[in-house]
């Protein structure tokens, strides 16, 4: 039966492939014809979901009138029906748009460093199996450039590695992680007494030696894992800047924004973004880019009066609720806290430099709560970004403002038309939209996404690449040399889909520089929250 079903996928596929590369429109009876032939033929093999999908789509085809349909209406319209044909497991087939089936899900994140492929994959695939995130690594130098960008949960690192000692890696992640507390457990086949001191000594959270015991090592992580959540969940204030968290400042905006409700006074709100923060981390490092983030945070809280509240709402960005408080008033205290840290001077090997931000002011009150002030203050900040930094802007009014929103592309590389069209929709219909401008493009061949020079485009957008690493004209690793020969390389985020069995390829990758591999076939669900750990890669 397993035959038939390979050759019904098969026969999908060929007839995407004949629509999608056509240029004429579609007549409506071919596709009714298509959808007719695989709700007969599905369930008779045993693929009664898609067979489901098939009649489904049949009576809505009826429901639509007009005989013509163009390429992109055929795609959008069988989008979950193939969804269902590539992962038969994800969805109870309803018709709906593939992505409103699912909700983002926050993984826990490892970091795996360790330069054997065979147990790298193993452990990946083990620990994913087990519901985390895995974010694999085969070079320590490419892992701690990658820390500082992946909010981790806990960090494997293999001892003996060719290139770098894990040990070495231990000490430069502590020294990273001087702020933070995010788990390393060491492994390696020395379990000598020299060497488990030595791990120690260096503040590893736990050591286990190879061979290991699977079980044993999940949970050891696992317990690992749940002791930094009920950490951070104690913590009320940012281990690097000293000021609250994010976690903190719904119920403190409420408390506030009703007691001067109460009382009749002003309240104000302001989203402050240190400019140009991601050249200082390139140009100094991000250790340098701490330093900064810390001594901005510690002249915010000395120049902030008795009753404000600073905030870190993310990365770079500081939200900060100004009680009783106009917006001129806070425009005239950030602009004296903007003044004098422009004088504030940071060096780093040497070399002096000075940073500024540019922040958004705006009115806050009950009515609106916490989400439209936000909005507000961020399209502000934008307005100051867009007219030169180094500014505060500020709007009177509360209202309906639509949410700034970074642009963010999105190429997807590979010759499956399935795999192209769920993906398309994946993320053209995700979450994503409400923080991204996304821009979806998918290309069925390395040669074709080279040809149409997508990589030359727009050097300054963030952009997000899903590269197959076999097709037919041009591989993804020849694609990958070439993104990552570009000057403008860094603005790349690559994903390599590859089979399972191809140890060599993913080895290749990983060196080649891709951030990240996901073997077929995958879940829909499991690429979804692997692109949103990555997101915040970029968007930080």
């Amino acid at each position: 039966m397993e035959k038939y079903k390979a050759k019904l996928l098969e026969n999908i596929r060929k007839q995407l492939q004949s629509w999608y590369k056509g240029t004429e429109e579609i007549n409506g009876k071919e596709l009714y014809k298509f959808l007719h032939s695989l709700a007969g033929t599905a369930p008779t093999i045993g693929m009664q979901k898609i067979g489901d999908a098939a009649n489904l789509l049949m009576k809505r085809y009826m429901e639509i009138p007009g005989e013509m349909w163009s390429t992109e209406a055929i795609q959008q319209f069988l989008s979950p029906l193939l969804a269902v044909a590539y992962d038969e497991d994800s969805v109870d087939f309803t018709g709906e748009a593939l992505s409103k089936k699912y909700a983002p899900e926050e993984k826990d994140l490892i970091m795996l460093i360790d330069d054997d492929p065979t147990l790298l994959i193993y452990l990946k695939d083990e620990l994913e199996n087990e519901g985390f995130t895995v974010m694999a690594f085969t070079e320590g130098k490419k892992a701690l450039k990658a820390f500082f960008d992946l909010d981790a949960s806990c960090v494997i690192i293999d001892i003996h590695m060719q290139e770098k000692s894990g040990l070495d890696i231990l000490e430069e992640f502590k020294r990273y992680t001087n702020f933070r507390f995010i788990p390393a457990v060491m492994i390696s086949v020395d379990d000598t007494k020299e060497t488990r001191m030595k791990s120690y000594q260096l503040d590893a959270d736990d050591f286990i030696p190879k061979p290991f015991d699977l079980d044993e090592l999940i949970v050891r992580v696992r317990r690992l894992v749940t002791k930094k959540k009920n950490m951070k969940e104690l913590i009320m204030l940012d281990e690097l800047t000293r000021v609250y968290t994010r976690k903190h400042l719904s119920p403190s905006f409420l408390r506030i924004a009703q007691q001067m409700d109460r009382e009749h006074q002003p309240f104000s709100a302001a989203m402050i973004d240190l400019d140009h923060f991601k050249s200082i981390n390139d140009t100094y490092g991000h250790l340098t880019g701490d330093r900064v983030l810390a001594g901005f945070a510690n002249l915010l809280k000395q120049n902030l009066r008795t009753g404000d509240l600073a905030f870190r709402y993310g990365g770079e960005e500081f939200l900060v609720l100004f009680p009783r408080t106009d917006v001129n008033t806070a425009k005239q205290v950030l602009n004296r806290i903007l003044n004098r840290f422009m004088e504030h001077p940071f060096e780093s090997d040497g070399e002096s430099f000075r940073v500024s931000f540019s922040a958004g002011v705006s009115a806050a009150c009950l009515a609106e709560g916490l989400e439209n002030t936000v909005k507000a203050a961020d399209h502000a900040l934008y307005k100051a970004k867009q007219t030169g930094r180094a500014k505060i802007t500020a709007v009177e009014a509360l209202g309906p403002v639509e949410a700034m929103r970074k642009n963010l592309r999105f190429a997807i590389v590979d010759d499956d038309p399935i795999i192209r069209t769920i993906l398309q929709d994946l993320f053209q219909s995700s979450s994503l939209n409400e923080k991204f401008l996304l821009n979806v493009q998918t290309f069925e061949d390395g040669l074709q996404f080279l040809q149409s020079d997508w990589h030359l485009k727009d050097p300054h957008s963030f952009s997000f690449i899903v590269l197959d690493g076999m097709m037919p004209e041009m591989d993804g690793i020849e694609v990958l040399k070439v993104i990552r020969s570009l000057e403008h390389q860094e603005q790349f985020t690559v994903v390599m889909l590859t089979n399972r069995t191809s140890e060599e390829d993913i080895t290749t990758a990983l060196k080649l520089g891709a951030d990240d591999y996901v073997t077929k076939p995958f879940k829909l669900a499991e690429i979804e929250s692997r692109i949103f750990h990555l997101i915040k890669k970029i968007s930080s």
